[in-house]
C-alpha cells in the first residue's frame, strides 16, 4: 500500500468521524427514537467508539434500566435536548465548518509531502536497477576476459576494454545510487516528522478549536442530569461512573499514528545515510545537507518568533478598534498565524534531517550553533531598526509589525551566509536616507528623509 493512500483513509476516516461529532443531532436522533418508543430497537455505535451518539445511548439504556422511577428523569434529558440544539446550533455549525476547512488544508499539505516521497523514492528504485544491471555486465565482462588468457590478442585487448568501460559505469552507478539514497531517507525522516507533528499538534488543536466552549456551555446540565441518576438509584452509581469515564476517551482515528520507512530495494544491503567521498572543497555530501539544513531551521526559527512578536502587536491593536479596521486587523492575525503554523512544520522537517544526519555521525552542531547564533543577532538587530523607526514616527505599530513580518517569508531553503558575501568595498559609496533625522550636535549631520549621501572612510571629512 503506498504511504499516500495510508495517509488518505485515515484522514478520510478522521473527517468523518468530526462531522459526525455534533452533540445536537446525536441528542435529536435519540429524543426522537425516545417519543416513539422504539429506540432500543437500533444497535448503534458501540461505547468503545467514542462517539457522542454511542455515549448518549448509554446514558439512555442507564435510566431506561432503573425503572419507572427514572421516568422523570427521562423527561428531563429530553427538556435538556430541545434547550441545547436552541443555542448550540449555529454556533456549532460555524466552528465545523471552519475547523473543517483548516482540517484539510492541513491534511493536503501532508499528502503533498508524500507525493514527494513517492517520487523520490521511485527515483530510487530505478537508479538501483540501473545499477544492478551495471553490475551484472561488469561481471559477465570480467569474466570473459579471464577466460580469454589464450586467445588473440587484440580480441584480449577488446575485452579489457569493455571491461574497464562497464567497471566504470558500475562506480558511476554505484555513486548516483548512493546520493538518491541519501534523498529518500531525508524526505522519508522529514515526511515522518511531518506526519508525527500533524497527530500531536495540528490535528489536537482544530479538534479543541472544533469543540470550543461547547462542553463549558452544556456542563450544568450534564452535571444536573448526572446528580439526579445518582440520588434515584444509587445501584445504577457504578454503571454511569463508567460512562462518564468512556465518554471522555477519544476515539482511536484520533490518536493512532503510522510512521514511514524505508523500504530497501532489492539487491541494495544499505539502509542508512552513507557518506561519500569529499568535494574538491573539502566538504561531503553529508555536510553539505548538515549546513543546508541548519540554515533552514534557523530561518524557521526567525519567521516563528519574528511573528509571534507580531501577533503580540496586532491582538493589542485588534481590541483598540472595531469595524473595518478590526477586520482588517483580524485578517492580517490569520495571515501570520498561517505563516508562522507552515515554519513550525518546515523546521520539525529540518530538525528530523538534521537529528538523522547526526545519527550518521556527521557533526551537525558546528553548523547549527552557527545559524542560530546568526539568526538570533539578526533578530536583535531587526527589533532595534523597528523601535527606531517607530520613535521617529515613520511607521503606526500594527503597520510596523506585519510588514516587517512579510520580509521573512519563506522564500528560500537556505540563507545567504552574509560572511561569505562581504567583499572590499571603495568609498565613497552612494546612499538613500530611509527616514529624517534633526541633528543635535554640533559633529552632527542633519538628514531628510530621500536624500541621496556618499559614505566617506573614516579619515576623509576634511576632503
Amino acid at each position: 500500500v503506498k504511504e499516500t493512500q495510508q495517509v488518505k483513509v485515515a484522514f478520510a476516516e478522521q473527517v468523518g468521524r468530526l462531522q459526525s461529532k455534533q452533540q445536537q443531532e446525536a441528542l435529536q436522533r435519540l429524543a426522537i427514537q425516545f417519543q416513539r418508543k422504539d429506540w432500543q430497537r437500533g444497535k448503534g455505535d458501540s461505547l468503545n467508539s467514542g462517539s457522542v451518539f454511542a455515549v448518549w445511548r448509554s446514558l439512555i439504556e442507564a435510566t431506561a434500566q432503573s425503572g419507572a422511577c427514572r421516568l422523570t428523569a427521562a423527561h428531563g434529558y429530553r427538556s435538556l435536548t430541545a434547550n441545547a440544539l436552541k443555542s448550540l446550533r449555529a454556533a456549532k455549525e460555524l466552528k465545523t465548518k471552519r475547523g473543517l476547512e483548516q482540517l484539510q488544508r492541513v491534511q493536503g499539505e501532508v499528502v503533498d509531502a508524500l507525493r514527494e516521497l513517492h517520487k523520490v523514492k521511485k527515483r530510487y528504485y530505478q537508479m538501483s536497477h540501473m545499477t544492478n544491471v551495471a553490475r551484472e555486465k561488469a561481471a559477465d565482462a570480467q569474466a570473459k576476459f579471464k577466460k580469454s588468457d589464450h586467445g588473440i590478442f587484440h580480441f584480449r585487448t577488446g575485452l579489457q576494454k569493455m571491461s574497464s568501460k562497464l567497471n566504470t559505469r558500475l562506480r558511476e552507478c554505484d555513486q548516483r545510487l548512493t546520493e538518491v539514497r541519501n534523498e529518500y531517507l531525508l524526505t522519508l525522516s522529514a515526511i515522518n516528522s511531518h506526519h508525527q507533528y500533524y497527530y500531536t499538534a495540528e490535528l489536537p488543536a482544530i479538534m479543541r478549536r472544533l469543540d470550543s466552549d461547547l462542553y463549558e456551555r452544556i456542563r450544568e446540565h450534564f452535571t444536573l442530569l448526572c446528580c439526579t441518576e445518582i440520588d434515584t438509584c444509587q445501584s445504577t452509581h457504578s454503571n454511569f461512573s463508567k460512562i462518564c469515564e468512556n465518554s471522555t476517551k477519544e476515539s482511536p482515528v484520533f490518536t493512532r499514528t503510522a510512521g514511514f520507512h524505508f523500504q530497501v530495494a532489492p539487491e541494495d544491503k544499505v539502509c542508512i545515510l552513507k557518506q561519500q567521498s569529499s568535494s574538491a572543497e573539502g566538504e561531503s555530501c553529508l555536510d553539505k545537507e548538515a549546513r543546508k539544513w541548519s540554515a533552514k531551521a534557523a530561518k524557521d526559527y526567525k519567521i516563528i518568533t519574528h511573528g509571534e512578536r507580531a501577533l503580540q502587536m496586532l491582538d493589542r491593536r485588534f481590541k483598540l478598534l472595531s469595524g473595518d479596521t478590526g477586520v482588517n486587523v483580524e485578517q492580517k492575525m490569520v495571515e501570520v498565524k498561517e505563516s508562522v503554523r507552515k515554519s513550525q512544520v518546515s523546521r520539525v522537517k529540518a530538525e528530523s534531517r538534521l537529528a538523522l544526519l547526526a545519527s550518521a555521525g556527521v557533526d551537525v552542531e558546528p553548523w547549527l550553533s552557527s545559524a542560530m547564533t546568526q539568526a538570533d543577532e539578526e533578530l536583535e538587530r531587526d527589533r532595534r531598526l523597528s523601535e527606531a523607526r517607530m520613535s521617529n514616527g515613520d511607521i503606526s505599530e500594527d503597520e510596523f509589525e506585519f510588514t516587517d513580518f512579510d520580509d521573512y517569508d519563506d522564500d528560500g531553503d537556505t540563507f545567504i551566509d552574509s560572511t561569505s558575501c562581504s567583499v572590499p568595498c571603495g568609498y565613497p559609496l552612494a546612499c538613500r536616507v530611509l527616514y529624517s533625522y534633526q541633528a543635535c550636535q554640533g559633529d552632527e549631520l542633519s538628514i531628510t528623509e530621500g536624500e541621496e549621501l556618499q559614505v566617506i572612510e573614516d579619515g576623509d571629512m576634511e576632503d
